[in-house]
């Protein structure tokens, strides 16, 4: 009889996926799930690629805005080191995985946006287009996986020790993935729709689907569009206060378009 399944190479640069959700199960994390209006920002999205001939997406734009509302509200990227004392970095490090094709498979590689509250959405797009050309063809990547290639085929338990021992550096966190984190998993789909994530980071921020739906403005019904987002903090560091703080900037800078 003939085989009634397919047999798929499993990458080994995946277990690193693997290993940080189980480490992620050890945090405290508290969740807030929220939506901002993005219908004025959608029409001058697209006003801007008409006028300028230069892409831009909603996803570079939505990037550039975190940084700036981390960048106003420090602490969401603070982190406590052993001596528990918290350590808040200059520069916000974003990271955010770019699907690019590793051995005929699409895969998510982890990329580092540094000091994204000084870059502007048009130099973000640039950043997330050159990765997803150059793919494994990147140096940089080509680096990395030869150098950590090997660690992926020790035991489960050798690999969380180590990580477990790194990760008590901050500044090991900050270098190889950065002070926040963000999913923007509304690129890969259509219709609205929240995600609920595992985070290593004191802030990651999900951006889920973009749902529409009728509001009154003004005396009159508008078919509005929201972009529904998950923002996820490890309560050892953030409390409620700060959060919705911070979630009151993004709003402020995400409905408001500045391609600055």
């Amino acid at each position: 009889m003939g085989k009634d399944y397919q047999v798929i190479r499993f990458p080994p640069f995946r277990k690193l996926i693997v290993d940080f959700a189980t480490l992620a199960k050890k945090n405290n994390t508290i969740y807030g799930m929220t939506e901002f209006d993005i219908t004025e920002t959608k029409k001058k999205l697209r006003e801007y690629r008409r006028s300028t001939k230069q892409n831009l997406s909603l996803t570079a734009y939505t990037v550039s805005c975190i940084g700036k509302a981390v960048k106003n509200n420090p602490q969401m990227h603070g982190y406590l080191n052993w001596r528990n004392k918290l350590i808040v970095f200059n520069d916000v490090d974003l990271l955010l995985p770019v699907e690019i094709k590793i051995d005929d498979s699409l895969f998510p590689v982890i990329h580092v946006f540094r000091a994204i509250d000084k870059k502007g959405p048009v130099e973000i797009e640039k950043e997330i287009r050159n990765v997803k050309d150059k793919g494994m063809n990147n140096r940089e990547y080509q680096k990395k996986w030869n150098t950590i290639k090997w660690f992926f085929y020790l035991p489960k338990f050798i690999r969380l020790l180590f990580y477990n021992i790194l990760l008590q550096s901050v500044k090991f966190q900050k270098k190889y993935f950065g002070t926040i984190a963000v999913t923007a998993i509304g690129m890969f789909g259509s219709g609205g729709g929240w995600g609920i994530g595992l985070s290593n980071h004191t802030l990651e921020i999900i951006l889920g689907g973009i749902s529409k739906r009728p509001v009154m403005i003004k005396g009159r019904m508008e078919e509005r569009e929201f972009l529904n987002v998950t923002i996820s903090v490890d309560h050892n560091v953030i409390d409620g206060a700060p959060g919705a703080r911070f979630a009151r900037d993004l709003r402020q800078l995400l409905e408001n378009f500045n391609s600055a």
